[in-house]
């Protein structure tokens, strides 16, 4: 009841809680935090409640989970003393009991979690996450039969728990019971692209609703009624000349946020440009008015203006937007007749390319990004028959775009996409392939993460193709008997406000909006059609509908019967010099959260006639203001979440430019924090792309040199940290440190770098006393960048103009000269370079073969005593990532040299350059020190900066427990205590994703004796792999690395330890 401003409540065992209006308006507040990821302010402010309300338990747990979410070191320790608490005062307190189990399992104590879940699910035998974490908890200790009951179980209570279905399979096949492991996993695979579908883990959000704060409880919500009123206004007339052979396209030609429309006969193109009453006005002169056919808008040079490709019965002609009042013709013409095209991103490599279509077949142009295309259709077996219609989509949501053509004489082509410019044909369509359709069109109308096909047939009969993951379903959606009209064009768009894409389609006689997730006619207007398309003029009302015919060009604008919209506009473009997405976002899939419903739509033109055109996408929140979250996956691949988007304005937005994969990254103790070190492992690089079919062989090991001052023990241990701050996995299966105490005169240096070619890299240490610096080094343009080669300080020299089509890469060779003021001596001469460069990606690789260019690593030439240049090492290879030291041989110099010459077209900087002459010392054997402590843990992610000529760096004390990151799909290192698993060199493999660590501990040595100086070398063991689109087996954790080079026996064991230690299941965002 409430009195004197106090709600009091009652426990299960009787006991008060009492708290005022204050405090619950403050746990509110606190919730909306956790909601938010701004899990330190939570913390203070569920506190601040505790402080105020002490008898609240519902906030002490609320406390607890903040506690663990911050992830502060001895954080799991704090949560579990507050739950503690919690259960002296109410031992069956659910929330309680179920977020301590949570806390033992993710410590790695089984034994204790056990039991707490097992009290929960008796006391809610209804809960899948507490069935799952049972399960999870029993399969960790090796009850593999339990195990899987209790995660079939979970499946049963939830079938949307895809982890689930995972765990489950790997503990039946444990059970040797494989058929069923594999059913499941064949269901898993059928829910990945439903956003209903959730992953249990140990995140905020994943961890299952026992262990999310609570609100203070509140009277439910009631569902926002249908706004009253008309669909549509009454049509306004805006241009009353016949229009009976036009095409409709809708794009923003000038920039200004409006958008223009353009009317194309075979007369010319007619542009009426938007207006800020939201209406049009004809144009009198523009540039590509005299250009006939239909207009394909996108821009294709990805320099933020919108360009056009022209399809027309006398072929297909580019013109590029070069300034707001210039458009210039590219130079490439298509004599083929043309009747549809599509520009999309057909490789994803971050432009678009143009697929055209007619009655001689098809055409694929792969844009090189230098204003040139390649012509691939013959070569990769898609010239197909020809047809009328284009339609690009994600048939099986596998992140590519696969092709629909519409053909002649009811014979369409089919094709998946399996990247790296290949197509398949899709059997399980064939009876699509061959049935009689005047259009097509897709849009995710269920949002079940996969898109239906709708077909108009001759007949009038509207079908959808419907896939589940696993099969083909198809069924009719209308009869001929409930329209009269004969429709020839369609297209999706929401327009009642609801989050359900309708159906707008047009014939000769009128045009229809079909509400397919009602079943029901919501529009029908009868007037003489040409074309109909949805045009958004108002971004809080949704679209209008603009028809050409026979009697002019007519607007419906929205009218008040609809819910409000929210209204996006994609884009590849941001500040950052660098895109992996084209900058017109075409191809962008985008899913919104609001009022508990998923709304899922792309930005692929969805309409079936010729044209294409490049809109703001509209989606109805039924009734809400304001969409809980929009989660975009981009051309790219790459994940993005936003949150707070209202329907009052129209959002743009630009794919975050991020690393989203590099190498695991190395943080060391020095003595008072953990510092930023480099990053190790890219050398291990699993499924590189190095071109079409070839992958890049990983070395499974990288040694890294460290002074002394970088690593200082603590309590007698060294600390290392091994973290995933990316989108990628790690795969550590041994880490040793190996410490060496030269004489002050000596130093050392190792045989490491990313090795391309000869000679290969050994690792090894390499003693020395003599050094020297250059006298002179100039770059390509003959400029003196000495004194930047000098010193190690993070400061390079240019390395000349970023080709700017491809990560990574340069518009021309780097070329260093390196002079010395005597010959080198050619004993034991060795080039130490210290620098960093700018990793691509496979995509990337990708996106430069098809374009005819190549990542070189850099040569070596040297100058002999007679001034003539001799090749010494081709492409040996580079400083393998962040800032490190490279060492390479230098054998086979002429003699005489007193000059080598270093040159790539990769980015790289170049920080130091010297020659050191290599000698045996005696007594240099190390102390290696293998690890007392291995742990995995959950960390967040430390916050990257990047610095001048992209100098990067991590701050491991500024960590995000967030981020827009995707797990590869399989089963990582449970959390706790691993040490077993990289003791040694045997296969067995620690595995982390983004946002987890490694923590290593190493018993110090004593100190180093005076007259010598301490070097320290990290010996890591290991692989790490992205998910890059074009990474072999990017989207899974398997196959595991190096399994086929192990003996039966050391397999064996291998699997035991992976079976007790990797059994933590993780896959998605």
């Amino acid at each position: 009841m409430l009195a004197g401003g106090l709600i009091w409540l009652a426990t299960a065992c009787g006991q008060p809680e009492a708290y005022s209006t204050l405090d619950a308006e403050l746990n509110d507040q606190g919730v909306a935090q956790m909601g938010r990821y701004e899990y330190e302010d939570a913390h203070a402010t569920f506190a601040a409640v505790v402080d105020s309300a002490p008898t609240w338990l519902d906030v002490q747990v609320n406390l607890a989970i903040a506690t663990l979410n911050r992830q502060r070191e001895g954080d799991e320790s704090l949560a579990l003393g507050t739950l503690e608490g919690v259960l002296k005062i109410e031992p069956r307190h659910q929330r309680a009991l179920y977020t301590s189990g949570l806390i033992h399992l993710y410590l790695g104590r089984t034994e204790q979690a056990i039991p707490l879940f097992r009290a929960v699910a008796a006391a809610d035998p209804n809960d899948a996450y507490t069935a799952y974490f049972l399960g999870q908890s029993l399969l960790q200790a090796g009850a593999h039969v339990e195990a899987s009951q209790w995660l079939l179980q979970a499946v049963r209570l939830d079938p949307y728990l895809r982890s689930a279905y995972w765990a489950a399979a790997q503990a039946l096949r444990r059970t040797e019971r494989a058929d069923a492991a594999s059913r499941l996993i064949e269901d898993y695979q059928r829910f990945e692209p439903n956003p209903a579908a959730k992953l249990a883990g140990f995140s905020y959000k994943r961890m299952g609703p026992k262990a999310e704060a609570t609100a203070t409880p509140a009277p439910p919500k009631s569902s926002p009624q249908v706004p009253i009123g008309a669909l549509f206004t009454e049509p306004q007339n805006l241009d009353s000349r016949d229009w009976s052979t036009a095409t409709l396209t809708t794009v923003d030609l000038n920039g200004d946020i409006r958008p223009d429309l353009v009317v194309s006969t075979n007369q010319g193109t007619t542009i009426f440009q938007g207006v800020p009453t939201g209406n049009f006005t004809s144009i009198d002169a523009h540039p590509i008015m005299e250009q006939i056919g239909a207009p394909l808008w996108g821009d294709i040079d990805n320099d933020g203006l919108v360009d056009v490709a022209f399809c027309s019965p006398t072929g297909s002609r580019f013109w590029r937007q070069a300034t707001s009042s210039r458009w210039d013709p590219i130079g490439l013409n298509i004599d083929e007749p043309c009747t549809a095209g599509a520009l999309f991103d057909s490789d994803h490599d971050g432009d678009l390319d143009l697929l055209v279509t007619g009655p001689n077949g098809n055409l694929l142009l792969s844009n090189n990004r230098d204003g040139t295309f390649r012509s691939l259709a013959e070569d990769i077996g898609i010239r197909g028959r020809g047809g009328t219609q284009i339609l690009a989509t994600d048939l099986d949501a596998d992140r590519d775009l696969d092709l629909i053509i519409l053909g002649t004489n009811d014979r369409h082509d089919i094709w998946r996409n399996d990247r790296t410019w290949r197509y398949e044909a899709v059997p399980a369509l064939a009876d699509l392939g061959n049935s009689a359709i005047t259009a097509l069109s897709v849009a995710d109308v269920d949002a079940d993460g996969y898109n239906e096909i709708y077909a108009l047939r001759k007949t009038n009969r509207l079908e959808v193709w419907q896939y589940d993951g696993s099969t083909w379903h198809h069924e009719t959606v209308v009869t001929p008997s409930q329209s009269t009209r004969a429709w020839d064009e369609m297209a999706f768009n929401d327009f009642n406000g609801d989050g359900h894409p309708d159906l707008l389609i047009s014939g000769p006689t009128g045009f229809d909006v079909f509400d397919l997730a009602g079943g029901a006619f919501l529009f029908s207007r009868d007037i003489e059609v040409a074309s109909a398309i949805a045009v958004t003029l108002d971004v809080r009302l949704g679209p209008a509908v603009v028809v050409a015919g026979k009697t002019g060009l007519h607007v419906w604008h929205p009218g008040p019967g609809r819910h409000p919209f929210l209204t996006l506009i994609p884009t590849g473009k941001s500040e950052a010099e660098q895109m992996r997405s084209n900058a017109s976002g075409i191809g962008t899939r985008i899913k919104v959260r609001s009022g508990g419903r998923w709304s899922i739509v792309d930005s692929l033109d969805s309409h079936s006639g010729p044209g294409q055109s490049l809109s703001p996408i509209s989606v109805g929140l039924a009734g809400e203001d304001t969409a809980n979250f929009v989660a975009l996956e981009w051309s790219d691949g790459v994940s993005q979440t936003e949150s707070g988007l209202s329907t009052d304005e129209l959002h743009t937005l630009a794919e975050v430019q991020r690393q989203l994969a590099s190498c695991p990254v190395v943080f060391a103790w020095d003595g008072s924090s953990y510092q930023f070190i480099s990053d190790v492992l890219g050398v291990g690089g699993l499924g590189f792309l190095a071109k079409p079919g070839v992958y890049a062989p990983p070395r499974p090991f990288e040694r890294y040199l460290m002074d002394s001052d970088q690593l200082r023990a603590r309590n007698g241990r060294y600390l290392i940290k091994l973290t995933e701050p990316m989108e990628e996995a790690a795969y550590l299966d041994a880490a040793t440190i190996q410490v060496y105490d030269l004489p002050d005169d000596w130093s050392l240096a190792l045989d490491e770098r990313m090795g391309a070619g000869d000679p290969v890299v050994t690792g090894r240490a390499i003693t020395y006393r003599r050094s020297t610096l250059p006298s002179r080094v100039t770059n390509q343009q003959g400029d003196d960048v000495t004194s930047l080669v000098s010193y190690r300080d993070t400061h390079a020299p240019d390395p000349g103009a970023i080709d700017r089509r491809f990560v990574g890469l340069l518009a021309e060779n780097q070329v260093l000269t390196v002079e010395f003021e005597e010959p080198i001596d050619t004993t034991g001469a060795v080039l130490l370079a210290d620098g960093w460069l700018e990793y691509g990606y496979s995509q990337t690789v990708f996106a430069a073969w098809q374009a005819g260019k190549r990542y070189q690593a850099p040569s070596l030439e040297a100058k002999d005593r007679s001034g003539n240049w001799h090749p010494l090492l081709q492409e040996f290879g580079y400083p393998a990532g962040m800032p490190k030291q490279l060492a390479i041989p230098l054998t086979n110099l002429p003699l005489g040299t007193n000059a080598i010459r270093l040159s790539s077209n990769m980015e790289i900087y170049w920080d130091r350059l010297q020659i050191v002459w290599e000698e045996r010392l005696e007594d240099t054997s190390p102390i290696t020190i293998q690890p007392i402590t291995a742990r995995i843990a959950k960390i967040g992610f430390p916050k990257r900066t990047t610095g001048a000529q992209r100098l990067p760096h991590y701050d491991y004390k500024d960590r995000s427990p967030y981020w827009d990151t995707k797990f590869q799909a399989g089963f990582y290192t449970s959390l706790g205590e691993a040490t077993e698993l990289i003791e040694k060199v045997d296969g067995a493999l620690a595995i982390i994703g983004g946002g987890e660590e490694i923590h290593l501990e190493f018993p110090a040595v004593a100190p180093v004796q005076p007259g010598h100086r301490r070097y320290f070398v990290l010996d890591f063991r290991g692989y790490a792999k992205d998910m890059d689109l074009y990474t072999q087996h990017g989207e899974t954790i398997r196959p595991m690395p190096n399994g086929n080079k192990l003996d039966p026996q050391s397999l064996a064991r291998r699997n035991r330890l992976h079976e007790r230690y990797n059994v933590r299941f993780q896959a998605g965002l």
